[in-house]
């Protein structure tokens, strides 16, 4: 197991064969997490999920290179092989180094005791941390979510993350309009936060 961050709560680990199945499961749509995790985007249909699933056992996952990883399982620092949920990046802007996270902790019964928070941190730290030559031109790290989705916005700004962007009445939930929200961090401004 191919652990690459963690504290007394969680670790951040590179996916295993074992977390195909778990992982294909907390992605079916009747699965609850969907409704915080970007509703407004239609959630993959089971037949979509069964095909991944398929694709994912016939190429499993080989032991990730020493390079920058696009996602990392979140597990529980007592039970590492528990999938608890996923951290993320992906340019924003490749052209000006701007990488954005992301996060899905998927059990509801772990949420709201630290988890996300833990994980957050963890993946912060790890990106701006890594020796990748492009993740060391990234001057920062932002995140994308809504307004609806208050715990979200209430775990960056435990963090020290800014919200640098508000977009009024930008997503669709159930019929009703929430704002879109971005919540970002200065490499220095971390780094101010960790020394």
């Amino acid at each position: 197991m191919a652990v690459r961050a963690g504290d007394d709560r969680v670790i951040l680990r590179d996916m295993e064969d074992g977390d195909i199945d778990p992982w294909c499961n907390w992605l079916l749509p009747h699965q609850e997490w969907h409704r915080w995790d970007a509703p407004y985007y239609p959630k993959p249909s089971v037949a979509e999920v069964e095909a991944m699933r398929t694709q994912m056992h016939r190429a499993a996952p080989a032991p990730q290179p020493a390079g920058l990883p696009d996602r990392l399982v979140i597990a529980g620092a007592d039970n590492p092989d528990e999938l608890l949920g996923v951290v993320t990046w992906y340019w924003e802007s490749e052209e000006t180094n701007w990488p954005r996270m992301g996060i899905a902790v998927y059990d509801p019964d772990v949420r709201g005791h630290g988890i996300g928070t833990s994980a957050l941190r963890l993946w912060t730290t790890f990106l701006f941390g890594h020796p990748n030559a492009s993740m060391r031109g990234a001057v920062r790290l932002d995140y994308a979510t809504w307004s609806g989705n208050e715990p979200m916005v209430a775990v960056g700004r435990k963090l020290g993350f800014t919200e640098e962007a508000r977009f009024r009445q930008a997503r669709i939930v159930d019929g009703a309009f929430y704002d879109s929200v971005v919540m970002g961090v200065l490499r220095s401004e971390w780094q101010h936060r960790l020394d």
